[in-house]
């Protein structure tokens, strides 16, 4: 069964993002709120999948810095992000950094849902 880690501030849109997952296959889903939390759940579970947000704090810098450190601890990680933040120089940021595909919010379901059958 394949693990998916959900990483992002907010619990509606972790639980939004669980139910369009759920749907569509069996999948065991975790979950992280924060920067710290998501590298820790990383570390221990080595999900397949990582859907990442960019904005957990004040700081637009929080999901950029778990990008890094996931990619840093396995280059062939599957990232995907899922961020309202500004698109064409922060999605190049984040592709160069190792993100697999980045979906603008607000997004549709069928775009996540595509994205994740690329990867599974």
């Amino acid at each position: 069964m394949k693990k998916i880690l959900i990483v992002d501030d907010s619990s509606y849109m972790r639980m939004f993002i669980r139910k369009i997952i759920q749907k569509r296959g069996t999948y065991m889903i975790l979950e992280a709120s924060g920067k710290d939390d998501a590298i820790e759940t990383y570390k221990i579970e080595s999900p397949d999948i990582i859907i990442l947000d960019l904005n957990m704090s004040e700081v637009r810098k929080d999901g950029i810095d778990v990008l890094s450190q996931i990619m840093s601890i396995d280059p062939e990680a599957v990232v995907i992000i899922i961020s309202a933040v500004g698109y064409d120089d922060v999605k190049d940021e984040c592709l160069a950094l190792g993100a697999k595909s980045y979906i603008k919010k607000p997004f549709d379901t069928q775009t996540l849902i595509k994205t994740l059958e690329e990867y599974k």
